[in-house]
């Protein structure tokens, strides 16, 4: 199929932290969750940088921007300038923390058809302007060093998140027991969404 998902918004550059969430799934709680920065300079398995640990999550609005939230610190936390975005690749504790948080669920998705992962012959669905082809959400798909897919949602209205392409975080609108789950879980970055108000900036793996 080649149309503009109906689940999503259907024209315009989406901004709204809503616009990435299905239409079933908008009246649940939401969340966004920051996934973590890399720093090339440290060995891989202890290179990774969370949000909160140059900007106070909790402080600041869901609609941060990691460039305006890290530029008026660089001069006095050098560091920062030479974080990089994980473009959407897991690391241990956020897998984990979605992996507990999705728990039996079964999630259809999204992926990009421009990672190149494209199975033969699959049908591709547009989202934003963008080219996505549709599947079963795997276990595999939540796995350290893999790419999270955008978009995902399940057909009880209990769990869906999505994002920009590659990624640095993810709008998760979630039932009231998992939302809760992630919202308090240390592992991970979060901070509670106004889906109307609150809007998910550019990632910084653009």
């Amino acid at each position: 199929m080649d149309h503009e998902h109906d689940a999503f918004a259907q024209s315009g550059w989406a901004k709204f932290a809503r616009d990435f969430i299905p239409a079933t799934h908008r009246g649940l709680p939401m969340l966004r969750l920051y996934l973590p920065f890399r720093d090339p300079a440290l060995e891989q398995g202890r290179d990774v940088v969370r949000w909160s640990q140059y900007v106070d999550v909790e402080e600041e609005p869901a609609s941060l921007n990691w460039f305006e939230a890290t530029g008026a610190i660089a001069d006095e936390q050098p560091s920062v300038r030479g974080l990089v975005s994980c473009m959407g690749e897991l690391d241990d504790s956020t897998v984990d923390a979605l992996r507990d948080g999705i728990g039996d669920i079964a999630l259809r998705c999204l992926r990009w058809v421009g990672y190149g992962e494209t199975p033969d012959n699959a049908a591709t669905t547009r989202v934003f302007g963008e080219e996505y082809f549709e599947a079963d959400l795997g276990p595999e798909d939540v796995g350290p060093g893999r790419r999270v897919p955008e978009f995902a949602w399940d057909a009880e209205g209990r769990l869906a998140w999505g994002g920009r392409l590659y990624p640095d975080s993810l709008i998760v609108a979630a039932e009231l027991p998992i939302f809760r789950q992630l919202r308090n879980d240390p592992r991970i970055d979060s901070v509670s969404v106004r889906p109307d108000r609150d809007v998910l900036p550019g990632s910084a793996g653009d």
